[in-house]
Formats: C-alpha cells, structure tokens, sequence
C-alpha cells in the first residue's frame, strides 16, 4: 500500500477513509506520467482541458471549472508537498522528481481549503536521502524528442541533508498546417530544477526549505476548424465556408504573422514558475507535534496562441506580461491521545493577479459593421486587462474518536473569510477601433479615443467606463462528518458528508458590457459518500468502491451572452441548482508472481436541476436537465504490469494501459457541435532491468493506435473549433539509479 498524507499525517490508502488515487515515482516515470495532463490515464473521472488563451482547467467526478483565464479559482486545487499552486496555469510543469502523486477525491475543504470541491491533487516531492544516492533519466521519441534529467542526494554535514533535481525537454513540431505545406507548430522546450535542503538537528525538528524553477518556452497549441460560426453572413471573410475541416490529429492551422507589425506571430511561451516553501516541525511531545507551513509562488506568463484554427484573424491573442504572486502560511498543531487523534490550524493566503492580453479580430464578420458609414471603421485589435486581489484567512480543526476497537467518528470543520477585489476593462488599441465602437454608440458622447476603455455600462445609459471595480466579499463553512467501520485488518467502509466552497469570480475577457465581467458568487457543494476498501486472499486483491451523491448550489460555468454587435460573448453564470451521481470502482490483483492488473472504473450522471440562460452558443432557452461540460458518464482505466526473470540479475517487464472516455460536452446545453467524441487509448511498454534494478531500458508507445481524438470544442469569433490529442508516439528511455 501507498502511504499518504490526505489527512495532513502519514496513514497507508486503506486506512483513510475517503477515495484515494495514488502511485509512487516510480511508476509514474515507468507509465510515461510526467504531467497533471498524464494523470488522466492514472486517475478514473478526471479530466483535462485546454482553453484558448494558454490555460488548463481539471474536472473530476464531473466537478470542475472551464477556465480561460489567470485569476480564476479551479474547482480541482494542485499542491506540491501541501503547498498550494492556486491557479492552474501555474501546474503545467510541477509533476517532476516525484516520491508519490496523491488524488483526493470529493471536496477537501476542511484541510486544504477553497477550490477544492471536486478535489486535491498533491505531489510529493522527492526527499533527501541520508546516504549518497543519484540517478540519470533519459528518453528519445517521436518528433525528436529528447528528455534528460537527473538527481543528486546525500548528507551535506552532520545534520544536513540535500538533493537537487534538473530535467530538460525538448522536441520539433507535431501540428501541420492545413494551408501552407512545410508550416509546423508545437516544439516542445521545457526546463525544471528543484533544490531542497533538510536540517535534522535532533529528534525533535525538522526543517526542510524547497526550491523549485520551471520554464516553458514550448510552442501554444493551434485549434482545429470545425465550422463557420458567423453572426452576419454577407459580412464573413471571403475563403471561411469553404476552409477545410480537419480531420487528422496533427492537421490544424493558424495565423503565421501578426496584423499589427507584420513579424512572425509568438507562439514560443516565455512562462517560468517560481516556488519557495519551507516546513518546520517540531515535537512538543511524544504526541504532539506542530507544523509550520511557509510558501511563496510566483508565476510570468508570455504566450501567443491561435484559437480559431484558420489563417484569418478571428482571435488570435498575446499576452506577455500576465503574473500571479501567491503567499501561503499555515501553522498547525496534530495530537494523538489513546482513542483521540485530533488536529488544530490556521492559515493565510494572499493573492495577486495581473493579466493583459492582446486580441487581434479584424476578420470577424461584426468588425466591418459599420465601413460603409466609415471606411476606416474597423473592431481590429484590444486590450483587455484585468487584476485580482484576494486574502484568505483560515481556522481549521479535526476530531477522530475511536469508539471502539473497529469503529471511529471523525468530524473537521473549517472557517474562511474570503476577500477578492476585481479590476477589469478592455481599451482601444488604435484608431479604427475608436472610430468602430463611437460609431456602435451612436456618436453618443463622450467620443472615444485610443487608450480609453470601450466597456459600457448597461445601468447608466450604456456610457463606457474607465474601470470595473468589484468586490465579493465572502465567507463560507466546509465542515465534514465521516465514520468508518474496520471489522478486520484488511477491511474498511466509510460514509461520509461534506460540504465544500469554490471561491466567487470575476473573469478576465474582452467584454462589452459591465455584465460581462460582473463576479459570479462562490459556489457549494454537498457530497455524500459511502465506501467500501478491501484487502482480500491474503492481500493479492485489492477491491475499492465507492457511491457519491453531490447537490451543487450556485455552480460556475463559463457560459455565454448574447452582444447586440458582437453575437456571442463569454461570460460567467451561476447555475442555481445541480447535482452529480456517481460511482467507483478499483480493483488490484496480483494473481501470478510479478503480474500486477490494476482496473478502475469510474460513472458520473451529471445535471443541471435549474437554469434558464444562454447555452453555449448564445441560444436563449432553459437548460434543465442537461449535464455538465467535460463531464463522460464512463471512465475505465487498466493498467497490467507483467515482471519475470531472463538471468540470475535480468529482468524483463512489459506492460500496457488502456483508458477510455465516453462522450461528453464542452458547454452549457449539451450542443452536438460541441461534442467531444467517445474514445480509446492504449500505451505499451516493454524493456529489461539490470543489476537489481539500478539500469532500466524500454521502449514504449502512446495512443499506439493513432486514435484521433479531442479534448475540447468551442465557438469563438467566426468559428467552432477544437484542441485535438496527440498522434501516435513512440520512442525508448533508460534510467540509472545508484
């Protein structure tokens, strides 16, 4: 069993009473998982999503938030040894150098906070090690892709301890254009480093200060053209109904050079992370110790990104200044006294986030509105820019009382008081801008000018705005009842009943209106869950299930509105009432010496209860009964590992893992156009082992049947376009461990 830290103190998986996805380093680096992205052929009911502006969103068991923004809140929080990376953007790179990953599913707002109420996902990074130990990673694949990483580990002194871990990526592109033969995108650079220092004075303390830097100067990914998607026909540029639609994995296009200066487009990011956190713990007693939990993160984001999968300019954006600074601090204090176990905390957090992209759409078909009235008249390129402030105070506590030898109640309770300030407003970058939105406005005064902000507000006369200014100050609850039964020492069930909170938000886009941009409050979720974790024929099985029931209040969705000029806008919406049902199940077997089947399988049946609005192509109707984005009702997932001697000191392994998604939408109102198809995927891997295992080679495959699939779909400018996964790759690795 994997030991883990779901409760903030280490307990195997089968003595916690929750459901737990969790595997060691090692078999990460063996399965190919060396990203969040990966974890969903480890990980049954969780999904990954890429949006149009650079940014990444997670959804498990069906609860999740589309997010295409920096300052967004996830509903799936990421951590790395407890420390939070609050923002998705800032994950991409964080899964390297791992001891363990740990998946906690259902809402953990007791322990870790907000944002987490479809989860928490925390890696556990390598430690250092108290004799001298280091290791040499390296891989070469399709694409010429080339990874090499390493560590080094030991004492530095006589109670000091360090490693420090690097790891290079880097590959030529994968996506072809569809309109310009020999034009490829998609190279892959990406550099990682962590540092970590461990001071062992005596038995009592510990402290331990972690570093890690990571930089992505990888290529965006392009979109690929489904359709038009136009708001005025006559005015569509010439050559959109009769683009071609892809229908290969790595058929895609994009614009080569940006409309304002007329040099190649950016699509290279320039994004580096940086995280400091250091732990302090120390003995009070033999049953008391306490924590004290310090982090500082800091994220630059610079990408350039084409969203509509044509050559035309419906949306392209850059954004080279976008910045999040995070500052966490968590004092706790865990007690163990015969039959009661309890934990007491606080913790801070405060957040700021600055984010301006630049949008080029000068070939939408609204942009040339108003040309016959002005020739320069023309919605070509804007600013939007926006800024989030957020501070975060926290007390949390956790009872567990052992009633009798098998059965315990535990019961964690926690208070936040949330304040979040929002800035936000889109401005004329030039002249034909100005001259289109005075036009759109009627000559109505004030007359508008480069550098001013174009947003109206709909309260006041639609008179444009200098600024949006809110604030959602707000506090919430999470509380959670949980009782587990251990008839045997290999037996556990568990019911528990949670309550979990997503912070409100304010989203950050190129609005029109005030509406656009007004904050959606923070969302609840009521989770009931019962489960059942079995070691069975002298723990070679392994059998976990699990039935969950979630009522959702005011869930959040990125959805849409209907502009008089522009058609179809994003906006956030607020969902009154939802729910979600759902069930697992895992099963570990160990039938032959050195074959290992692990199968899982997870069902969610999504629904909105209660909302009548604009579905994901702005169509006004009432929405009831229709389920969540990015939500497949089946996920199965197998991984088989097969060991077996060749020699006294060789062995061989093979091993393969299947997943499987069933078909889900990518928006509001279940919108065929916007489906993400039902698919299959199967890796392989085969290869030896030497000297006991210190030399590992093996050739491996991913989605070894080229299977053409997508893992998002949506509507933006003139077109409906989608993110597509990547073709079949195959390649070989080797490590050397000392």
């Amino acid at each position: 069993m994997v030991t883990v830290t779901a409760l903030k103190q280490e307990q195997s998986t089968n003595a916690v009473g929750m459901s737990i996805t969790a595997t060691t380093g090692d078999t990460l680096r063996e399965r190919g998982i060396d990203s969040v992205e990966d974890l969903t052929k480890l990980v049954p009911g969780f999904t990954v999503q890429e949006s149009g502006f650079n940014s990444t969103s997670y959804t498990l068991r069906g609860v999740g938030f589309f997010n295409s923004d920096l300052a967004t809140p996830p509903a799936v929080t990421v951590y790395v040894d407890e420390a939070p990376l609050p923002y998705p953007a800032m994950t991409k790179l964080a899964a390297f150098d791992l001891a363990r990953v740990e998946v906690l599913k259902g809402p953990q707002g007791t322990l870790f906070g907000e944002n987490a109420t479809g989860g928490a996902i925390n890696y556990i990074a390598a430690k250092p090690t108290d004799t001298p130990q280091s290791g040499v990673d390296a891989s070469y694949g399709t694409f010429n892709r080339v990874q090499l990483g390493g560590y080094v580990s030991g004492p530095l002194g006589d109670d000091l301890t360090g490693r420090l871990a690097l790891q290079v990526r880097r590959g030529d592109a994968w996506q072809e254009s569809a309109t310009r033969p020999g034009d490829r995108l998609g190279g892959i650079l990406e550099i990682q480093g962590r540092g970590t220092l461990e001071w062992d004075p005596d038995e009592q303390f510990t402290s331990r200060l972690t570093v890690t830097i990571t930089h992505d100067g990888s290529d965006s990914q392009a979109s690929q053209f489904i359709a038009p998607f136009t708001s005025f026909p006559a005015l569509a540029v010439p050559g959109l109904s009769t683009f071609p639609v892809a229908t290969k994995p790595r058929l895609a296009d994009w614009t080569p050079v940006r409309p304002d200066t007329n040099t190649p487009f950016p699509y290279a990011s320039n994004t580096t992370l940086y995280q400091a956190s250091w732990r302090n713990d120390y003995a009070l007693s033999e049953n008391i110790t306490a924590t004290s939990l310090s982090s500082f993160a800091y994220f630059h984001l610079g990408y350039g990104q084409d969203q509509d999968g044509t050559p035309f300019h419906f949306g392209e954006a850059i954004d080279q200044n976008g910045r999040i600074s995070s500052v966490f601090q968590e004092l706790r204090v865990v007690g163990r006294q015969q039959r009661f176990n309890w934990l007491l905390g606080a913790n801070y957090q405060r957040d700021s986030v600055f984010d301006e992209p630049l949008e080029f759409i000068s070939d939408n078909d609204a942009a040339h509105l108003f040309q016959t009235l002005d020739p320069q008249a023309n919605a070509d390129e804007s600013r939007f820019k926006g800024q989030m402030r957020a501070e975060t105070y926290s007390a949390f506590g956790r009872a567990e009382f052992n009633i009798t030898d098998e059965l315990t109640l535990e019961g964690a309770v926690r208070y936040n008081s949330d304040r979040r300030t929002f800035d936000n407003c889109a401005f004329i970058v030039t002249d034909h801008l100005a001259r289109f939105e005075n036009l759109a406005r009627g000559g109505a005064p004030p007359t508008l000018n480069v550098g001013d902000c174009y947003i109206v507000d709909t309260a006041n006369g639609s008179r444009p705005v200098s600024n949006i200014h809110n604030i959602l100050n707000q506090d919430s609850v999470p509380w959670k009842i949980g009782l587990t039964w251990t008839p045997q020492p290999d037996i556990l069930a568990y019911a528990n009943v949670s309550r979990g909170y997503k912070a409100g938000a304010a989203a950050v886009l190129a609005a029109a209106t005030t509406d656009q941009v007004k904050p959606v409050p923070q969302e609840s979720l009521l989770a009931y869950e019962v489960g059942l974790k079995a070691g069975l024929f002298d723990r070679r099985v392994q059998l976990n299930t699990s039935l969950f029931h979630y009522d959702y209040k005011d869930k959040q969705l990125r959805g849409e509105e209907l502009d008089p000029i522009f058609g179809p806008l994003e906006a956030l919406v607020s969902i009154p009432k939802s729910h979600v049902d759902g069930a697992e199940v895992q099963l570990t077997a160990q039938p032959l010496t050195g074959l290992t089947i692990d199968t899982a399988l997870t069902y969610v049946q999504t629904e909105i209860d209660q909302f009548t609005g604009f579905n994901a192509l702005a169509q006004l109707g009432n929405e009831s009964h229709t389920p969540f984005p990015f939500a497949p009702k089946w996920q199965p997932i197998t991984n088989i590992d097969y060991n077996f001697p060749l020699s006294e000191d060789v062995e061989g392994f093979v091993g393969g893992t299947h997943t499987y998604n069933s078909k889900t939408y990518t928006g509001i109102g279940a919108l065929n156009i916007l489906r993400i198809d039902s698919y299959n995927l199967f890796d392989l891997r085969a290869g030896v082992a030497f000297d006991n295992g210190r030399y590992r080679v093996w050739a491996w495959g991913k989605n070894i049947t080229n299977q053409y699939y997508w893992t998002d779909a949506f509507a933006y400018g003139n077109t409906i376009s989608r993110f597509a996964g990547q073709p079949a790759t195959f390649g070989i690795s080797f490590s050397d461990h000392f």
